[in-house]
């Protein structure tokens, strides 16, 4: 392999030990016909099994293979993240590590960037889910594509291939709480970006590792670094409340002044109105307090992730 191979594959691991092996043949055996100039770099997110120690043994058996471990578990961002950070190829494959993306559907996505696109997503109808994953990944994507203003043309996925540049930019946004999609599309001009279809199967081994609590994760860190939908929606609320405790008030009066024998609603009533009223301060309150908390993070300890151990 030349210093600097043509391509590099990164994929992030997480509990796979019984598909890495297989991961790793198919891929050496679909760049026989592509080249034999490339790297595949493997970030261990901290898995709980035998993942390691068989990334350790591919490793020992190839030069082309590099395997980074974490500390602790960081997230399928992160670790990609760190993958781009220790490539050097000129075009950058990232896929997953469970099979669902068949690696002979690589030079699918070669083919497309090859028409100078700048990053080519593989496009896949997730019908190898459950129904609740689908709906999740479904909604998922909506929110992707309406806070970081993509065409709802492209899907977007983590079996794709990117140019270096690209990629470059990418990790060059030093950002505590990096999403993937969210730094492309700062990263390449929309009418750079593509899709091609491409196959997806079912999983072999385990289960996937996103529900309904990771989509939240995922949602939540969008919303509060690539937008400013959170402070709207506090903003609006607390407008509506405002209004309603205004038009509450006038009607009180009117009431009142109509018929004196009118009185203010009872305990129950009053105590509902300072419960929602405490409710909305303190949801306010929360979401100002992650904002501050990310701004604490980003000037003083954040970590994108912390390498524990790394093999070229």
């Amino acid at each position: 392999m030349s210093e600097n191979p043509d391509y590099s594959i990164v994929i992030p691991v997480y509990n796979s030990e019984k598909s890495l092996r297989e991961l790793y043949s198919r891929i050496k055996m679909e760049f026989e016909s592509i080249s034999n100039n490339y790297e595949i770099i493997f970030i261990d997110d901290f898995s709980r099994d035998g993942s390691w120690k068989v990334l350790e043994d591919l490793q020992q058996k190839d030069s082309r293979v590099k395997i980074i471990h974490f500390i602790r578990n960081y997230g399928q961002h992160n670790a990609t993240l760190c993958g781009f950070n220790h490539v050097r190829g000129e075009y950058v494959i990232t896929l997953d590590d469970d099979l669902q993306n068949p690696p002979e559907e690589i030079p699918k996505l070669l083919d497309k960037i090859s028409e100078g696109f700048l990053v080519v997503y593989g496009k896949y109808p997730p019908v190898h889910s459950s129904i609740v994953g689908n709906l999740l990944s479904t909604i998922f994507q909506k929110i992707i594509h309406k806070i970081l203003l993509i065409p709802d043309s492209i899907f977007l996925s983590s079996f794709a291939v990117y140019k270096k540049e690209v990629v470059r930019n990418m990790v060059a946004v030093r950002s505590s709480y990096p999403f993937l999609f969210g730094l492309m599309s700062k990263s390449a001009p929309i009418n750079k970006i593509t899709n091609t279809e491409v196959k997806h199967v079912a999983r072999k081994d385990g289960s996937s590792n996103y529900g309904l609590i990771k989509y939240f994760k995922y949602s939540l860190n969008l919303m509060i670094n690539y937008s400013s939908w959170p402070l709207y929606i506090v903003a609006i609320l607390g407008f509506l409340i405002s209004i309603l405790s205004i038009s509450y008030g006038i009607w009180i009066i009117i009431q009142k002044f109509f018929d004196p024998s009118y009185g203010i609603m009872g305990w129950n009533s009053l105590m509902v109105a300072i419960s929602f009223l405490g409710g909305s301060i303190l949801m306010a309150l929360g979401i100002i307090g992650e904002y501050l908390h990310r701004i604490l993070v980003e000037i003083s300890y954040g970590q994108q992730y912390v390498i524990d151990e790394m093999k070229p």
